[in-house]
């Protein structure tokens, strides 16, 4: 008889035959699933060291770009600080394109003068995954980084403070101002004034006065030229002599504290023009030539920005100065005049600008003739680089004997704004109450008529300016220059004055900045 397999016999057997489909199928997809698990941590290596890179090449670019535009100390700092992050740069590429054929390379390059970038490449490491992948995986990072100059205050042209003499191109409609240690800030020097003789307490004054920068773009031979105006009001607009000290241009071109630490290149002495030039001038704003020569104060032989000081030397209270700066081509016998802007704009146009605060002299004869007279003035350049940022205008001693103050944008547009006072909360000064004055947490806003538009402005009526400090807070979100056909773009603000009564003598300083690291990665 044949055997007979009992129920239960007949199950044990097929749990076998199950098992081993199982046992099977699971050993023909373990060797899958290990390649998958050994690229997911391979993958997961490579984004981890990537990350790294490209942390290592975004503070490489940003150490080095604060060298620009000396290539050989950017690219040293870049070196410098991708090895302190683990990339030591091999032998192999210095330029790009680069094929590396050792790992880590670190690639320098210069992108413009403000800018620099910084490649990385790495051999991206393999744990598991070498059997079924190229032990070699090329990881490729960059960063570009870029500094923002400081803000230029003055004006286009490469004249400066030249008041209405039109033989220096358009007339700036101010001259330059400086008073002397003896007087008191509330006369509108911000920084020159109230340094002693009898002590005059001024928070903000500077040693070394008034500080200028002067930017050459391009190789040539120029002199930097300065003069003291014949202009007088009452004998005690220009009697002081001034001081000028120039120093030489270096390689840290976003830091210009340094270049005053070497000796200047030049150290002149100008006195107001002999009585004989200034006899026939007396005191008319008005004219369109001024009778006080230009004095050479320093060569200059090769591009860069170079520093200048310019200080009142006098110590009779009485005795302030009004002067005027300009670069000309060396030899130059006559008036010579280029600009930045407009039809006639010239890329290699040397430059004379303020660093950070701009003490100006204005008159009431800069304005039109007429029942109401506005006279705009140049204030700064704001690049598109600052688009989205805030602008800060500082205005001290403002609106002696003038209505209003508003401010105008590269389109020629009035510029909405808020203001307020800061001498008590930043400078521990004139803290008293007032509350004409505002604070920073509530900051005054006003208007004032131009025609049928209501714009943003200072006005003059009921509160008194005299030894103040007011800071205007503008929001750049959406700020673009101007585009003229065929010329270069006007990135230039400008100050307005309005005068109902032609009776303002006003002096006074400005001072802008942006709110911002000047440094920033650009991708």
């Amino acid at each position: 008889m044949g055997s007979l397999r009992t129920k239960n016999e007949a199950t044990l057997t097929g749990d076998e035959a199950q098992a081993g489909y199982v046992l099977a199928t699971t050993a023909l997809l373990l060797i899958p699933l290990m390649i998958f698990a050994a690229l997911a941590v391979d993958v997961g290596g490579w984004y981890a060291q990537a990350t790294q890179a490209q942390r290592a090449a975004d503070a490489a670019a940003l150490a080095a770009v604060v060298h620009m535009p000396n290539e050989t100390k950017a690219a040293t700092a870049a070196l410098d600080v991708a090895a302190s992050n683990g990339f030591i740069d091999q032998p192999g590429c210095d330029t790009l394109p680069c094929t590396p054929s050792a790992f880590p390379q670190v690639v320098i390059s210069k992108v413009g003068n403000e800018q620099v970038r910084v490649d990385i490449y790495i051999d991206g490491e393999t744990y598991f995954g070498g059997v079924v992948v190229d032990d070699e995986v090329a990881i490729h990072r960059f960063a570009t980084a870029q500094y923002v100059l400081p803000v230029p205050m003055g004006n286009p042209t490469s004249a400066l403070g030249v008041g209405t003499d039109l033989t220096n191109g358009t007339p700036a409609n101010y001259w330059l101002r400086a008073m002397t240690e003896c007087e008191g800030r509330a006369t509108g020097d911000f920084i020159g004034a109230g340094g002693g003789c009898p002590v005059n307490t001024n928070p903000n004054h500077r040693d070394e006065g008034h500080t200028f920068i002067v930017d050459v773009p391009a190789d040539g031979f120029y002199t930097l030229q300065a003069r003291t105006t014949c202009f007088e009001n009452g004998g005690q607009q220009a009697n002081a002599g001034m001081r000028f000290r120039f120093f030489d241009a270096d390689d840290t071109v976003i830091d210009d504290n340094d270049n005053v630490l070497q000796p200047p290149l030049a150290d002149v002495q100008i006195d107001r023009p002999s009585t004989a030039i200034c006899a026939s001038d007396g005191s008319d704003w008005s004219r369109t030539s001024e009778p006080a020569p230009w004095v050479d104060v320093a060569p200059i032989f090769r591009k860069g920005r170079y520093v200048l000081q310019a200080k009142n030397t006098d110590y009779d209270a009485a005795h302030r100065s009004l002067y005027s700066l300009r670069i000309v081509p060396s030899g130059t016998t006559g008036d010579w005049i280029c600009t930045r802007l407009g039809p006639t704009a010239s890329a290699t146009c040397p430059n004379i600008f303020a660093k950070k605060y701009l003490t100006a002299y204005t008159d009431a004869k800069m304005f039109p003739s007429g029942a109401i007279g506005l006279a705009r003035l140049y204030l700064a350049e704001i690049g598109e680089i600052h688009e989205g940022k805030t602008m800060h205008i500082e205005l001290f001693d403002p609106a002696d004997g003038i209505d209003s103050v508003r401010i105008v944008d590269p389109h020629g547009d009035y510029v909405p704004f808020t203001w307020y006072s800061i001498d008590c909360s930043e400078y521990a000064y004139r803290c008293v109450s007032n509350p004409d004055f505002g604070s920073p947490t509530s900051p005054i806003s006003q208007t004032c008529t131009q025609g049928a538009t209501t714009v943003s402005c200072i006005k003059q009526d009921g509160y008194s300016f005299q030894d103040r400090t007011l800071r205007i807070v503008l929001d750049l979100t959406g700020y673009t220059c101007e585009q003229p056909a065929g010329e270069p773009e006007n990135c230039w603000w400008q100050v307005e004055y309005e005068d109902n009564n032609s009776n303002s003598t006003e002096t006074t300083t400005w001072g802008v900045s942006i709110i911002g690291d000047p440094i920033r990665l650009t991708e």
